[in-house]
């Protein structure tokens, strides 16, 4: 009877064992479900689903991970500024469809799945890096923490969580978080829970499957390059810092996958800018331009030296001599661009009024010297003239009717009438003249009268008089 009694628990514990093991994963060995299942917003039947939609997979919970879960809801009313994805079967999903919420809240958006027991090659789901789980996210406003059965996941992704999950800076409800998870997963039942911080007035979330889980890992590599490169990996050319995937077929039916980690080195970029003065060199320049030199680094790669170099001329100054102006006039002088300025009454402005007749001096310096000139101011009698006649054929003598002076003047308008009294031109600019055109077009030989109102050393005059138009 205890031999029977022993068999009979035996194969009754056998039994159980069976069904619990079939129970926790099923199949026992084979490949998980496409990576899609995980996007929001998307039916059991793999539909995107419209606004107002129940979730078919995930469900949420508010404020704390051990809350209450309640199918999530597809959203509507999304505003401009949220990502929109061209995918048919992902969108974005909230506590209710419009998402508004009026404090600082976080919201814990769950997923539960089943793993088979083992991959095809016997290694079990439970191990680091037998399964893998690519997803881009986003989010508004950010995700605070992603967890693989209750295992917060921050400490392998670097990205999250942020100082400030609220009101991250620079924050854009477009942005995106790609994650990949390879780890704490199990066979059998499994959960994710993304948990999204988030400040009024709208939560949610979209979860889009970047690519489907990778195959078991046999083999982890890696390997460095330097930037503008490129590194074969099972016939794909990478360029870019990150982790790559390929499987390389095998005989027996069981594929060994290559996890393949690779950084990419930056050049080393020394920019450097700085000037010098004419008759030096620098790194052995010595013209103003940019100039770029590689070297090889310690790290192996190439070292890009780039120099803005600027060569400063030595101060060099000269003046007419002597300098003339009208008598009752003033004339002003402009040397030219340097640091500093001392002229022979010790100013040390950039100009100089002239007044009255005498000699006029100044030095000038800037980082490379020192310079010096002078001139003798002397006055002439200048008086404010018309011509009489004026011939605008454009052969460049007298094309103009104009004021003929030396002066500068404080207020000046010029106006010339034909004999209707007509007004064929005015100006208030004595540098201008009458090109001999009204409207466009060159006026026939005749007498035109002009009327000139201008004001010199405080005094205004007004003159007038007649020109002759020659053709």
């Amino acid at each position: 009877m205890n031999f029977v009694y022993r068999c009979l628990l035996l194969l009754f514990s056998f039994c159980f064992t069976l069904t619990y093991a079939l129970c926790q994963c099923s199949p026992a060995q084979g490949l998980p479900s496409s990576a899609d299942v995980f996007n929001t917003g998307r039916s059991l039947g793999g539909a995107g689903l419209p606004a107002g939609a129940t979730d078919g997979t995930w469900s949420v919970a508010e404020d704390n991970i051990t809350g209450v879960y309640k199918p999530a809801v597809v959203m509507d009313s999304l505003p401009a500024i949220f990502y929109r994805s061209s995918r048919q079967d992902a969108n974005w999903i909230s506590y209710k469809s419009s998402g508004i919420h009026s404090v600082d809240k976080d919201f814990f958006y769950k997923m539960t799945f089943n793993l088979p027991c083992s991959t095809l090659c016997g290694k079990s789901y439970s191990a680091d890096g037998a399964y893998c789980l690519s997803l881009d996210l986003f989010s508004d406003n950010s995700i605070f923490e992603i967890y693989v059965n209750g295992v917060a996941q921050s400490g392998n992704l670097g990205n999250i969580p942020l100082a400030n999950p609220y009101r991250p800076v620079g924050f854009d409800p477009g942005d995106k978080i790609s994650v990949l998870l390879c780890h704490n997963w199990k066979e059998g039942a499994n959960t994710l829970i993304i948990q999204v911080s988030s400040s009024p007035t709208i939560s949610g979330l979209l979860v889009i499957a970047a690519t489907a889980q990778p195959p078991p890992v046999a083999i982890q590599l890696s390997a460095s390059i330097c930037e503008g490169e490129l590194y074969d990996f099972g016939g794909q050319q990478l360029n870019s810092t990150g982790t790559y995937f390929h499987t390389f077929p095998k005989t027996g039916g069981c594929d060994s996958t290559v996890k393949f980690n690779l950084t990419v080195k930056p050049k080393s970029i020394l920019r450097i800018d700085t000037s010098i003065c004419e008759g030096q060199s620098y790194l052995g320049y010595s013209q103003t331009g940019v100039y770029a030199d590689r070297f090889l680094s310690a790290q192996g790669c190439d070292s890009i030296r780039r120099l803005y170099l600027t060569v400063q001329n030595k101060p060099r100054l000269s003046f007419a001599d002597p300098t003339a102006f009208c008598k009752g006039d003033s004339i002003t002088l402009y040397p030219g661009k340097f640091d500093s300025y001392l002229w022979q009454d010790l100013s040390v402005k950039d100009h100089y009024v002239v007044k009255a007749p005498g000699v006029i001096s100044l030095e000038v310096s800037n980082n490379c010297g020192t310079d010096k000139a002078g001139t003798l101011a002397v006055e002439k009698d200048c008086g404010v003239y018309f011509p009489t006649a004026f011939t605008p054929n454009d052969d460049g003598k007298n094309d103009l009717f104009k004021v003929l002076t030396e002066f500068s003047f404080q207020s000046f308008e010029l106006s010339i009438y034909n004999r209707w009294g007509e007004k064929v031109f005015g100006t208030k600019d004595s540098r201008q003249g009458w090109n001999g055109q009204f409207k466009g077009r060159l006026q026939a030989n005749g007498v035109f009268a002009w009327c000139c109102n201008y004001q010199k050393s405080g005094t205004y005059t007004t003159t007038k008089g007649n020109v002759v138009l020659i053709r």
